[in-house]
C-alpha cells in the first residue's frame, strides 16, 4: 500500500473538483443544471473514449461488475440531480455542509465492508479533512440570517448518501477491472440515463452555447477528478482518499478569495486550516 501515492491522487481529485465547482458557481449560473451536467458528461466520455481506444481493450465483464456499473451510474445521476434540486429549493448555507458529508458515508462503508483499518494519526487526519470540508462550504452569516432551515435538506442528505455509496462501488470495481474502465462505464450509463430523461421530459437538449466553454472545462476537470480518485484507491484505502477529495470546497473558496476578493468568514478560515492539517497528518 503506497499511502503517499494515494494521497497525491486524492489531492489531484480535490483540486480538480474544487476548480470545477468554482467555474460552475461563478460562470455558468442560469443554465439548466441537468442539461449542463449531460453535456459535461459527453465531454468526459469523448476524452475517455480516446484514452480507451488508445491504451485499453474491452475486458470480459462478470454479471457482478455489470450490476455494479449500472448501480453506480444510477447513483451518479441520483446524487447530482438531488444536489441540484437541493440548491434550487434550499439555502446554500444548509445544503452545502450536508452534501459535503458524503465522505463520512464512504469512510463508514469502507471501514464496515472492506475492513479497512486506519492508524490513530490517519483517523485524526480523516476527521480534520471532513470537518474542514464542512466548515468551508458555507458562510456563517448566511446560516444565521436564514429564515427557513429545512428546505432542501432532504435532497442534500440523499445526495450525500448517493455520492458516498457511489464511491464505495467504484472502489469495488477498481479492485476487479482496474482504475480506468469503471469511470468510463459509469459515465456512459449516466449519460444514457440523462439523455432518456431529457427526451422523455421534452426538455431542450441542445448545447447551451453561452456556457459551452465552461461545460468543456467542467467535463475535463470532472474526468480528471474521477480518474484521479479511482487511481488513488488502487494505492490506499478509500477511507483516506475520499475525505481528501471531499475537501474540494476549500479549493473553491480560496479561488474566490484570489480572483473575486471574497471575504473568508472565520469558519471558512478554520476549515481551510483543518483541511491542511488533515492532509499533513495523512502524509506522515
Amino acid at each position: 500500500m503506497d499511502v503517499s501515492l494515494g494521497i497525491l491522487f486524492g489531492t489531484v481529485a480535490m483540486i480538480s473538483w474544487g476548480v470545477s465547482d468554482f467555474c460552475v458557481s461563478k460562470s455558468a449560473r442560469g443554465c439548466d443544471p441537468i442539461r449542463a451536467f449531460f453535456w459535461s458528461q459527453l465531454v468526459a466520455l469523448a476524452i475517455m473514449s480516446v484514452i480507451f481506444f488508445t491504451f485499453f481493450s474491452m475486458p470480459v465483464l462478470s454479471f457482478r461488475i455489470i450490476a455494479l456499473i449500472f448501480a453506480s451510474g444510477t447513483l451518479t445521476v441520483i446524487a447530482n440531480s438531488a444536489f441540484y434540486k437541493a440548491l434550487r429549493v434550499g439555502q446554500v448555507a444548509i445544503v452545502m455542509p450536508v452534501e459535503s458529508c458524503w465522505a463520512v458515508v464512504t469512510v463508514f462503508l469502507s471501514l464496515a465492508f472492506f475492513h479497512e483499518a486506519l492508524t490513530g494519526a490517519q483517523t485524526i487526519g480523516v476527521t480534520l479533512a471532513i470537518l474542514g470540508a464542512i466548515l468551508v462550504s458555507f458562510k456563517w452569516n448566511d446560516f444565521l440570517n436564514m429564515k427557513k432551515h429545512a428546505n432542501g435538506v432532504n435532497y442534500a442528505i440523499l445526495a450525500a448518501a448517493a455520492f458516498g455509496t457511489d464511491f464505495v462501488l467504484i472502489d469495488m470495481m477498481v479492485e476487479e477491472i482496474g482504475w480506468f474502465l469503471p469511470i468510463l462505464f459509469i459515465g456512459s450509463v449516466a449519460a444514457v440515463y440523462l439523455f432518456l430523461y431529457l427526451k422523455s421530459s421534452k426538455k431542450d437538449i441542445s448545447v447551451p452555447k453561452r456556457v459551452l466553454p465552461f461545460i468543456i472545462i467542467v467535463g475535463v476537470l470532472d474526468t480528471l477528478a474521477y480518474l484521479a480518485y479511482s487511481f488513488g484507491v488502487t494505492s490506499v484505502y478509500s477511507a483516506i482518499v475520499a475525505p481528501i477529495a471531499a475537501a474540494s470546497p476549500a479549493v473553491s473558496i480560496i479561488l474566490a478569495k484570489i480572483f473575486f476578493k471574497e471575504t473568508l468568514e472565520p469558519n471558512q478560515r478554520i476549515g481551510v486550516i483543518s483541511v491542511l492539517a488533515g492532509l499533513i497528518l495523512l502524509s506522515l
